[in-house]
């Protein structure tokens, strides 16, 4: 009877055991796939992200040149309004 009670007891070990590796296996498996389709994820991301950055950087030097051109275009207009100013005070005096 001990016996095969000591081999009931065996047996349910073994078991345990097997099914505790098979699922860690599993686990080690799905860990697998959620870290390569986690790869794939992160360089897609880096590859919108440098296209992105790409972009940012070429539109910010678009608006350093907007920003030069509008300086000039205040200068120029700021010149003309004097000359405005001017002329209709030549006309008025005149």
């Amino acid at each position: 009877m001990i016996t095969a009670v000591i081999g009931v007891i065996g047996t349910a070990i073994s078991g345990v055991i097997g099914y505790a590796s098979g699922r860690s296996n599993n686990k080690v498996t799905d860990r697998e796939l959620l870290s390569k389709d986690e790869q794939a994820f992160r360089v897609t991301l880096m590859d919108a992200l440098s296209s992105h950055k790409e972009e940012i950087h070429r539109l910010s030097e678009e608006v350093a040149v907007l920003q030069a051109e509008n300086l000039s275009l205040l200068a120029e207009n700021r010149s003309l309004n004097a000359k405005v100013e001017a002329l209709v005070s030549r006309l008025e005096g005149g």
